[in-house]
């Protein structure tokens, strides 16, 4: 029973060879189970986790918070393991079409883990802040340098909503193109709306913002793995849930209720 037991382990393929540059990874069997096992298992949590936020929600403002983010979270994962459930079966414009959308939701799911802090918590607002905050200066100088002299540089909650969709418009264009590109671009969106959280020393859950932000980092090492370690996508699936989890404890902890 042993040897057989090798014998089969040893048949399964763990992993494929690297992509091309400009093309993208194929995954075996193995992995994209695991991708849809990893994600797909978080949609009723998800779903959960919003109706918990919605029911400890005390204002309006609570509430529309709350509720988009939770959407969006429910949606990450939704998405992300219907694609990875129509890459099971052979090419087709509904894959291409969920490939997109699962690289969109994650420009979305970085605006909307931000939205419910800089709307609940006035004192992160460049609004109310910008000359007082030496990096709320730093983000109006980044955006007003490439054009945006408007409102949308002078409140940091609607300026995360514009780097997500210039984000998902440069990713929708340029398709698995440019991939180390597109994975900077996902960390500068990550990383620069974080600048007025790092200079807030009295904030509560900066920990658990802090450590959620460090699974993202760390799991990207495994996103650009893929055909180097085996089952390297699913695992950045987990450092995604765990990130998301850690998130989601800090905004139902100190911003709901």
């Amino acid at each position: 029973m042993g040897e057989e037991l090798k014998r089969i382990v040893s048949r399964i393929s763990w992993r494929n060879s690297p992509a091309k540059p400009s093309e993208a990874y194929q995954p075996t069997t193995v992995e994209q189970v695991a991708n849809i096992v990893t994600h797909g298992s978080c949609i009723l949590p998800a779903v959960y986790a919003t109706w918990a936020l919605v029911e400890r929600a005390a204002t309006p403002t609570q509430l529309l918070a709350g509720f988009i983010y939770g959407i969006a979270l429910i949606l990450l994962f939704t998405v992300s393991a219907a694609f990875h459930t129509t890459c099971l079966c052979s090419k087709s414009r509904t894959r291409d079409v969920l490939h997109r959308g699962d690289r969109a939701m994650i420009y979305i799911f970085i605006a909307s883990s931000y939205f419910p802090w800089l709307t609940l918590m006035p004192n992160l607002s460049v609004a109310n802040g910008v000359t007082s905050q030496s990096s709320s200066s730093l983000l109006q100088m980044l955006l007003s340098s490439i054009g945006l002299n408007s409102l949308v540089a002078a409140d940091f909650r609607w300026s995360v909503w514009f780097l997500a969709a210039m984000g998902i418009l440069y990713q929708q264009i340029f398709h698995e193109k440019y991939k180390w590109l597109e994975t900077f671009i996902y960390v500068l969106i990550g990383l620069l709306p974080s600048l007025p959280f790092v200079h807030s020393d009295e904030l509560q859950g900066l920990w658990e913002l802090k450590v959620g932000g460090a699974c993202y980092i760390v799991g990207l090492i495994f996103f650009k793995a893929d055909g180097r370690i085996p089952l390297a996508h699913a695992i950045w699936h987990v450092h995604v849930a765990l990130g998301a989890s850690i998130h989601y404890y800090a905004v139902f902890s100190y911003l709901m209720g």
